[in-house]
């Protein structure tokens, strides 16, 4: 099956056709494991060198550090594309995009990490697992809080092993609904650097909610909160939710400029990120799109 918007993507990436955009999108695979294992070594450092009093008293804080680097780098990354564009658009004229875009597609490979960071629990990691944290802190804010509340371990795991499974499909669908819905040159924002070429979405979708494709990493981020359900999967999960509301609020800021008034009223009437219970089945409509 052939995505919608492929070839407008191709067109406007002269420099990277067939084969070659796959090489961008393994640079953005690459740039988002390594990511990952930042995060995860950054976690687990203090316990390999015990002995180091320093990292014994930050690793608290560590899980939210090398979120926050994650998350600033992809932030920077991603807002390069929209606030160089016009002292690119300088030099470049229509090649502007092809040289911001490998940029921007290793920011957006950042926010996936962040995500996985919220369900990784560094106990269940096989190297690890005999290292006991070394900060009781630490260990207070991994321990599921239905368990420290009383609630029973059975009934723990299973209620968050729902719960997690439950969004994070859903986030899955809604992100391969949006594609196919919207196309590949909509989701990689061609529509920014060629707005001449760009058209009004009016998909039945947008009656119910603002953004389908932040909802849909935003529902995983709550399922990455829901599979440990800890002060620090809570916490995580809201990095990524702030990283997200980073973006909504500069491309709003875009679509204000194109639409005036317009979309400000409709920004009163249809919620960013939170699909209404009236609204839930035309959200299920959206996503039998899918299949």
């Amino acid at each position: 099956m052939k995505l919608k918007g492929l070839d407008k993507l191709y067109e406007k990436l002269p420099a990277y056709q067939g084969k070659r955009l796959g090489i961008l999108i393994l640079r953005a695979g690459l740039g988002a494991l390594l990511a990952y294992v930042f995060l995860i070594t950054l976690d687990v450092i203090p316990r390999l060198f015990s002995d180091i009093t320093i990292l014994a008293l930050i690793e608290p804080l560590l899980p939210f550090i090398g979120s926050l680097v994650v998350a600033g780098v992809a932030i920077w990354l991603i807002s390069r594309v929209w606030n160089k564009r016009e002292e690119t658009k300088e030099k470049l004229g229509d090649l502007t995009y092809q040289k911001m875009f490998p940029g921007g597609l290793v920011g957006v490979g950042l926010v996936p990490p962040l995500v996985f960071h919220a369900f990784t629990s560094i106990r269940s990691l096989p190297l690890i697992n005999p290292i006991s944290p070394v900060n009781d802190l630490t260990t207070q804010m991994s321990t599921p809080l239905l368990q420290m509340l009383g609630v029973p371990l059975e009934i723990d795991i299973w209620l968050r092993l729902i719960l997690s499974a439950v969004f994070f499909l859903f986030g899955l669908v809604t992100m391969r609904s949006s594609i196919l819905a919207f196309g590949m040159d909509y989701m990689a924002v061609v529509y920014l650097y060629f707005p001449e070429e760009s058209e009004v979405q009016d998909h039945a979708i947008y009656s119910v909610i603002r953004h389908p494709a932040y909802l849909s990493a935003s529902l995983m981020a709550i399922g990455g909160l829901f599979s440990r359900f800890s002060v620090y999967s809570i916490l995580l999960a809201l990095i990524v939710y702030l990283v997200l509301r980073n973006q909504i609020s500069r491309e709003e800021k875009e679509l204000i400029e194109r639409f005036g008034d317009g979309y400000i009223d409709y920004r009163k009437r249809v919620p960013t990120l939170l699909v209404r219970p009236s609204k839930f089945r035309e959200y299920l409509r959206f996503l039998k799109e899918a299949f």
